[in-house]
């Protein structure tokens, strides 16, 4: 019985944060988060692990790109889970610098010490400095066929994510 109990839990965890992460990821912003209505960041999370590796195995149609509208001096988020797996998200095209001023990632959740498998999320974040329109791209890459480590454009993708910033 406690296996059925926990199992459950576990599968509503997880129809929850799928729910929360593809809901983040429809939306295209104006007077809301991060639009010109002064009201907070845009927040998108990237799909999970789990959902990339099904559009990778072809059981899933690829993701479809994300619009943000954000005014100038507003902020995306980009939230990204990262775990030692051989499979994750890396950022392969960063946006027009002109446009988007990279901002310091920051870790959003943590692994109880001594973890076995665990990962966390790390927020990626842009400001907005002068009115355009540019690509954010993300590959969610196979690292065993990485040719150079510390080079995502190296490694084979599975499956991918564009978000498409308008600034003004």
């Amino acid at each position: 019985m406690r296996g059925r109990v926990r199992s459950a839990v576990i599968a509503v965890s997880a129809v929850t944060a799928l729910a929360t992460g593809l809901a983040a990821l429809t939306g295209c912003s104006s007077d809301g988060p991060g639009g010109s209505g002064g009201g907070p960041p845009a927040l998108l999370a990237l799909p999970a692990d789990l959902d990339a590796e099904a559009v990778a195995g072809g059981k899933q149609p690829a993701f479809e790109p994300s619009e943000v509208h954000l005014a100038v001096g507003r902020t995306l988020g980009m939230d990204v889970r990262v775990a030692p797996l051989p499979h994750g998200w890396r950022l392969v095209e960063g946006g027009d610098t002109a446009l988007l001023r990279r901002d310091a990632d920051s870790k959003q959740s943590t692994c109880a010490p001594k973890t076995a498998g665990c990962g966390h999320t790390v927020r990626q974040s842009w400001t907005a400095t002068a009115a355009g329109s540019t690509t954010l791209t993300w590959r969610y890459v196979d690292f065993a066929t990485c040719t150079e480590p510390q080079n995502p454009a190296s490694c084979r993708t599975l499956a991918g994510k564009e978000v498409r910033v308008t600034v003004g």
